[in-house]
């Protein structure tokens, strides 16, 4: 599970490199430091919402001598306009965050991706949008 974890960071460590994204505050999803409210800028919240074990690997990943597990794991980055801006920059943002997961995913796991409708979230007072990926990759197991 910590390799899950990982890759999800390597992703979004390389999307906070970004400099169109350079003015969009990532942080985890139920981390320990909370966002400031109300917000003051863009924020993304990145989370895993499904992950699937399944033993062996497809494709080759792994030769036969080694064992290991396939995971398939659905993440979301909300992106949150602060309040009173109307959401004004919320679709460009998120068309530049679809194309930018592209380039961030070096190591091509992600196998799909796509950017949901404008959604109001009362907590926050705020509107976001749901970028949704899923990635799928294999583990090799330590003996």
């Amino acid at each position: 599970m910590i390799e899950i974890g990982r890759q999800t960071d390597r992703i979004v460590r390389r999307l906070k490199r970004r400099a169109r994204l350079a003015h969009v505050r990532f942080v985890r999803e139920y981390a320990a430091e909370r966002a400031e409210m109300p917000l003051s800028g863009m924020l993304a919240v990145v989370g895993i919402t499904q992950t699937v074990r399944e033993k062996g690997c497809i494709g080759g990943y792994l030769s036969s001598s080694e064992r290991g597990e396939r995971y398939s794991v659905k993440a979301e980055i909300r992106v949150y306009a602060p309040p009173g801006e109307n959401g004004t920059g919320l679709s460009e943002l998120v068309g530049c965050l679809l194309e930018d997961l592209e380039t961030a995913d070096e190591e091509q796991v992600i196998t799909g991706a796509a950017a949901g409708s404008i959604e109001f979230d009362p907590d926050w007072n705020a509107v976001f949008r749901r970028v949704q990926f899923d990635m799928a990759f294999c583990v090799r197991e330590e003996d």
